[in-house]
């Protein structure tokens, strides 16, 4: 009888130290694909033009040479966990009052701004999909 009582008290203990423990399990990451709405906008004060080196659709590194500014590039992309999306701009032949700003929005929310002040600035934006 002894030994009943017994097991009966210990068994939910140990079904309880088995359990899973949620509180400190590492979340995994989205690696199911959705599509995103990306836009990057490139504006400037006191330049004409720029290099723009920007992640496409696709995910391959795009380059365009003099390109006029302000510019707005807007794809939809279909994306997953850890994902780059990335636009920077390299103007030449600024002051140094002149002014470069990368913008890149996802789903219409901005997730990163850089920007790069004087003659020769080089701001890269750049996110990481969690």
């Amino acid at each position: 009888m002894r030994k009943k009582l017994l097991t009966l008290l210990l068994l939910p203990l140990v079904a309880i130290s088995c359990s899973k423990d949620n509180e400190n399990s590492d979340p995994q990451p989205n690696t199911t694909p959705k599509e995103y709405q990306v836009t990057y906008q490139v504006t400037a004060v006191n330049y004409a033009q720029a290099r723009i080196i920007y992640r496409d659709n696709t995910g391959a590194l795009i380059t365009e040479e003099n390109v006029p500014l302000p510019k707005t590039y807007s794809f939809k992309r279909t994306m997953k966990s850890a994902d780059i999306l990335s636009v920077g701009a390299f103007p030449s032949q600024g002051d140094a009052s002149a002014n470069v700003t990368c913008v890149i929005q996802l789903d219409g929310k901005t997730v990163d701004t850089k920007s790069g002040p004087g003659p020769n600035p080089q701001p890269v934006a750049s996110y990481i999909l969690p």
